[in-house]
């Protein structure tokens, strides 16, 4: 034969159910003798604490006058004991001990449990009793082999296993390097969940067959701290992997908080009480599965099933499905298949290869941000460089501009005073003396904007009264026959009382030419009318009020007008300057420059100190 001989599948066997565990060989022996061996699927009774046998005849033709091979599993069965004799004899039993608290004792050296039976020598075959407890799932699988097939069988098993542990290993330090260079919760997930190839092994038995000097059954604790963490890590992974606490923040909560349940069950495991803990986990794990499933789908309907979204929630979806599968044939609930494990196996292939695509991905697209911020870095410091030259040669060319602005100043003063009943020169003089003043304002704007903009800027406050200062803004301001300035104190005309104090500490210099930047504006950007200015208290703070006349700013406007070399869309005139460097001024004495309101009756900004 080349396929082995499976207990059930093949080679059918009766039950019997000793809950207090005390029975005798014997005594379970008489009992399942009058029971007819009709049992044809796997064993599988779930999470129970009752002590187990099965009786079962292996014919002499099963044999061949060759010895054959009894594979025992799965691993996580804690005691598993064979009796076994002659059929229709009353020799002594012959007794085979194994199970994950006995390392998994075994007649060949190899993973799983393995004994070998000697062909029987009365030509009538076996009879066969087993005895299984667990404290874990209840479940055998037996199969009987012909030495040369298990051995073909066996080297091609171990051969896949390598190669599968030796890319979990791989995708493992990956995943670990990628999560400590890169960050975030996704990478930090994956890594958590490659805890679950330890669980594999342990599974496999791998840990016994390996590390058998130890004396201990680490594999069995093991495989129950690893069935409860892993499924947090499944869990955790599938939070990350659909972004849950962003799409569906309530969701993200109740995944979280049933992983940190689960992970309080582990207090059970050495109590004695695994059974307990897997059955509470579960009450957790099948709402949170079905939670994660309904999210998924949803988050893929959100982005429109991109391919890249559809992907990075299959593999964990897969294996949480793989894995609801699993629990359900554990606990005994569907029949018990292989083809379950081999499914959740292969999913595990699927992460790891997920995990080299986010790792090329996670690369490339940290190489391409390294990228973009080595060129912003250098276009950024490109325009700094450009921006401070700039400020620099507006401020040398400026002050270069001071000294002849001031001889024609001097100049246009004397020919006022020489010539007072030219009256035609007297208007090219008053010409003369707007563009001046108007040079002079710009000037003076530039050298505030470079000093603005000094990291060492230096302010030279001192006492001054405010109102006085507003006047001397103002009177710095040519108005036109249309304009009439009027000055006002909490809105009473200044002229019909005494000028109060308002002493505020300010660098003075600096003070006026903000004020008589916005006041300058008034004037310009108003065709005639009342320019107003009006000072007053508000929550014990001194504010400046200047309103126009003039047809008001548009909201689009309103939202650039602060910025420098900034102008509104109906402004042809001037640097775009002014208003920038009035709000600087004011900011850098903690206060600030506001529009305070505007429509097609005027404009309305307000100073606060």
């Amino acid at each position: 034969m080349s396929d082995p001989l499976r207990l059930g599948q093949d080679i059918p066997y009766a039950a019997l159910t000793d809950p207090q565990g005390q029975l005798s060989l014997e005594q379970a022996a008489l009992q399942l003798q009058q029971q007819a061996p009709t049992e044809r699927a796997t064993f599988s009774r779930g999470y129970v604490r009752d002590t187990f046998w099965l009786r079962f005849e292996l014919p002499s033709a099963t044999f061949e006058d060759q010895q054959r091979w009894l594979e025992l599993g799965p691993n996580f069965v804690d005691d598993i004991r064979l009796f076994y004799r002659p059929q229709g004899t009353k020799q002594p039993w012959q007794v085979k001990q194994t199970g994950d608290l006995r390392l998994g004792r075994s007649d060949i050296d190899y993973r799983n449990p393995v004994f070998v039976l000697p062909p029987p020598d009365n030509g009538r075959g076996y009879e066969a009793i087993m005895r299984v407890q667990s404290s874990s799932t209840t479940i055998l699988k037996a199969s009987l082999w012909q030495p040369t097939e298990f051995l073909g069988h066996a080297s091609r098993s171990t051969a896949f296993w390598s190669f599968y542990f030796g890319l979990a290993a791989i995708s493992t330090l990956l995943a670990f390097i990628l999560a400590i260079v890169l960050g975030g919760r996704l990478l930090w997930s994956v890594t958590a969940f490659s805890i679950t190839y330890l669980f594999v092994a342990s599974i496999q038995g791998y840990l016994n067959w390996l590390l058998p000097e130890l004396g201990l059954p680490l594999q069995h604790y093991l495989t129950s701290v690893l069935t409860l963490t892993s499924y947090i890590a499944l869990l955790w992974l599938c939070v990350e992997t659909v972004n849950m606490k962003q799409h569906l923040p309530w969701a993200h909560k109740i995944m979280m908080a049933c992983c940190g349940l689960t992970l309080l069950l582990l207090i059970l495991i050495p109590l004695d009480r695994y059974d307990l803990a897997v059955k509470i986990q579960a009450l957790f794990y099948l709402p949170t599965s079905i939670t994660f499933i309904i999210s998924v789908l949803y988050v893929w309907h959100l982005d429109h099933y991109r391919v890249s979204t559809l992907l990075l929630g299959l593999s964990p979806l897969i294996c949480i499905t793989a894995s609801m599968f699993g629990l359900f044939s554990a606990f005994g609930w569907i029949p018990f298949r292989t083809e379950i494990y081999v499914i959740w196996q292969y999913a595990l292939i699927v992460n790891m290869l997920l995990v080299m695509a986010i790792a090329v991905y996670r690369i490339r697209e940290k190489k391409l941000e390294e990228m973009e911020k080595h060129q912003l870095v250098s276009e950024l410091k490109a325009e700094r460089d450009a921006s401070f030259h700039q400020r620099q040669f507006m401020g040398m060319v400026s002050h270069e501009f001071r000294t002849p602005l001031a001889v024609i100043s001097g100049s246009l003063e004397n020919l006022l005073f020489l010539e007072p009943g030219n009256s035609d020169r007297m208007s090219r003089y008053h010409k003369i003396q707007r563009a001046t003043e108007r040079l002079v304002q710009l000037t003076d704007n530039c050298l505030a904007d470079a000093r603005l903009a000094a990291n060492d800027l230096y302010l030279d406050p001192q006492p001054v009264n405010l109102f006085e200062l507003v006047d001397s803004a103002a009177a710095l301001v040519q108005l036109s026959d249309d304009h009439q300035r009027i000055m006002t104190i909490d809105g009473q005309p200044a002229i019909a009382m005494a000028i109060p104090q308002c002493p505020v500490v300010v660098d003075a210099a600096l003070i006026r030419i903000a004020l008589s930047n916005v006041i300058d504006n008034a004037v310009k950007y108003s065709a005639g009318g009342a320019i107003r200015i009006d000072c007053s208290q508000q929550n014990g703070r001194p504010t400046v009020q200047i309103c126009d006349q003039g047809h008001g700013i548009s909201e689009q406007d309103a939202q650039q007008i602060f910025d420098r070399y900034r102008r509104g869309t109906q402004n042809q005139r001037g640097a775009g300057l002014g208003l920038y460097v009035a709000r600087q001024i004011a900011r850098a004495h903690d206060g600030d420059l506001r529009l305070l309101s505007s429509s097609p009756e005027g404009s309305c900004f307000i100073f606060l100190f």
